[in-house]
């Protein structure tokens, strides 16, 4: 990035801006937002782009995904004796913070929307590494945690490397051509004899403070044949990428007797293993919902261990939630927990929450706690429901991830980058929720705020080890490399996967790595259990039926679970399902040094929720949530014959 700055200041800026009186600057560079159609547009409307990289000048600050507003000056569709066109120009940007503020900018060139730009919700690029929050150490290291407390650092941006372009150029986008400055209100000009002007969303467009008319296309072109001739203008050569074949997906690679193959067939003989304890929820007001349509698993209802003797089952009653006026809540639910004495298979508390959203909302800490998101706080609790502490949030929460030894946790708060207005019409431009920034905290296990970051709300929740942060990053077509960037700023490299979606991980106890992939044939999902120093311990494939994968641990021994739905047809991702089309789901419990399979069961109706199933703390009883009851298992030591 640092010599693309540098490129655009001397071979793109200088010849356009020779003429100007002020000092050249670095270019502004943006994307497109929606797509810009010449059949479709009218004089005088507006679209919106945004910043790819961060831009500084005296007069206007722009953050990488700040908004710039322009506006269509004059538009006409092809004929038989005239070209397309379309002029443009930019009049407003967010400098400074959320607010649109006048700021004229020139369109200088154009580039068709990159090839590797991934429009999922998560992509390859990287996050700032929380180790460059000041330093931090949370485990004794080059700076204390207290010194990082509360600072917040904006992310640079981590873009790949740019080719050099000249004013008035247009590259990959056909018979499309530029004249910068030479239109009305010295807007820039877009022409094609060929084609009616269509422009897609993430057409990239370089932006300069507002020319007087100085350059057209054909200058333009002139200008780089006369570079060509004399000094040729420095280019970058994008960094090659690794040859694909010479990454080896390591974590493939399973081997007895240190890796285990999971087997795919559920139990035959679903008689062999029964539960040793059963708890019926019906009377406590659950009721699977039998008819309702689903897209993916939910978290509609938890269970989870508050010590070896107390079970906490919480649902969503599914009744009407009493908002007072000034609640602006749009998704506020009920959730009942339910804590269960498993000496007397009672009931003997009841509370309900009131959770603002319809993310996760539980998540278990240790051997005998829970993090819960109610109203507008984190609340921990202990054994027998016991409030700890509390942790306001102020602003919607993005997400909870703990470490393995639940010591820190990392927590993600939504602040809107936009106006409403703004917010309103990037919604509508691209169908989905506009990026916002998250203010990620690390916090102790006394919910003291240790540092903060500022990261972007397209990038995943950060994955936390033991001794820092584990990070993804794409290597090429379907390969992902793995490492851990430890809080005092060394990285180690774990491994490299291969899957054509972005692998999702859980940081497990005995630092062991939950990790789910996409096959690159079948696209059907598979899953592995890695250690930290990237050898597999155990491997799984999958199949197009598949419909969820997860795993719980015991927070003592490192014990693991993994259950796997799979329904009784094929369902593609984001298609619709119901409850009566999961046909089963099989849960199998592993020891956590060489993965040997302890214990497996088959669960005949399985619900369309994510946390079903849990270890106990000490890792030897398994309760499984299906239908209308909940089943306890006992699992047998490890080295005794696997049922």
């Amino acid at each position: 990035m640092k010599s693309w700055d540098a490129i655009l200041v001397t071979t793109f800026l200088c010849p356009l801006l020779a003429a100007q009186p002020t000092q050249p600057q670095v270019p502004v560079q943006t994307e497109l937002v929606k797509v810009l159609d010449v059949n479709t547009t009218r004089n005088g409307d507006t679209f919106l782009a945004r910043t790819t990289v961060e831009w500084k000048s005296k007069d206007c600050n722009l953050r990488k995904g700040a908004i710039l507003q322009g506006h269509v000056v004059s538009q006409s569709t092809r004929s038989k004796t005239s070209p397309s066109e379309l002029a443009l120009m930019f009049d407003s940007a967010q400098c400074d913070g959320q607010d649109v503020k006048p700021f004229p900018l020139t369109v200088a060139a154009l580039l068709a929307p990159a090839r590797n730009r991934n429009s999922s919700l998560y992509g390859e690029e990287q996050s700032q590494p929380l180790s460059d929050a000041v330093g931090l150490s949370l485990n004794g290291g080059m700076r204390s945690l207290q010194t990082a407390a509360d600072t917040v650092f904006n992310e640079p941006p981590r873009a790949k490397p740019v080719k050099a372009v000249m004013p008035g150029q247009v590259i990959g986008l056909g018979s499309l051509k530029l004249s910068v400055a030479t239109g009305a209100e010295a807007s820039s000009v877009l022409s094609d004899a060929k084609h009616n002007i269509r422009l897609e969303a993430a057409t990239q467009f370089v932006l300069v403070p507002r020319l007087v008319p100085v350059v057209s296309a054909s200058a333009a072109s002139a200008s780089t044949n006369a570079n060509a001739a004399g000094a040729s203008p420095a280019t970058i050569s994008p960094a090659k990428p690794a040859d694909e074949e010479s990454l080896t997906d390591e974590t493939s690679l399973c081997a007895p007797p240190d890796c285990s193959i999971a087997l795919n067939e559920p139990q035959l003989d679903k008689t062999a293993v029964k539960p040793s304890s059963a708890i019926s929820i019906a009377d406590f007001g659950y009721r699977p919902r039998v008819n309702h349509e689903f897209n993916r698993f939910d978290y509609d209802a938890a269970i989870a261990y508050l010590g070896p003797n107390q079970l906490l089952f919480t649902f969503n009653p599914h009744k009407l939630v009493p908002r007072p006026e000034r609640e602006a809540l749009p998704t506020l639910r009920t959730v009942r927990a339910v804590l269960i004495d498993l000496g007397s298979m009672r009931a003997i508390r009841t509370l309900d929450w009131r959770v603002p959203d319809a993310n996760q909302y539980l998540w278990p800490v240790g051997q005998s706690h829970i993090i819960v998101h109610i109203g507008r706080e984190l609340r921990l609790y202990g054994p027998g429901l016991k409030i700890e502490q509390r942790y306001s949030l102020g602003g919607p929460l993005a997400f909870v991830q703990t470490s393995p030894a639940n010591n820190y946790f990392a927590v993600g708060i939504l602040k809107e980058r936009h106006t409403p207005a703004i917010h309103r019409q990037l919604l509508e431009a691209e169908n989905r929720e506009p990026e916002e920034d998250v203010e990620l905290k690390i916090l102790d296990s006394d919910f003291r705020t240790q540092a903060t970051i500022v990261r972007s709300s397209r990038n995943a929740p950060p994955v936390l080890t033991e001794l820092g942060e584990l990070q993804i990053s794409g290597s090429g077509k379907s390969r992902w490399r793995l490492s851990e960037r430890a809080w005092d700023g060394q990285t180690r490299a774990v491994g490299t996967l291969a899957s054509s979606c972005r692998p999702d991980i859980a940081s497990m106890a005995n630092k062991l790595l939950f990790v789910v992939g996409c096959d690159r044939t079948t696209s059907a999902r598979w899953y592995r259990v890695l250690r930290l120093s990237g050898r597999p311990l155990l491997k799984g494939t999958g199949s197009a039926a598949d419909l969820a994968q997860t795993a719980s641990w015991s927070a003592d021994n490192g014990t693991f679970a993994i259950g796997v739905a799979t329904a009784s047809k094929s369902i593609l991702p984001e298609e619709v399902f119901r409850v009566t089309d999961i046909d089963h789901q099989q849960i199998d419990v592993y020891q956590p040094d060489k993965g040997q399979r302890l214990f497996d069961i088959t669960v005949a109706s399985p619900l369309p929720t994510f946390q079903t199933f849990v270890l106990s703390p000490e890792g030897k009883q398994l309760a499984v949530l299906h239908s209308d009851q909940i089943d306890l298992y006992t699992v047998p030591a490890a080295n005794s014959p696997a049922r």
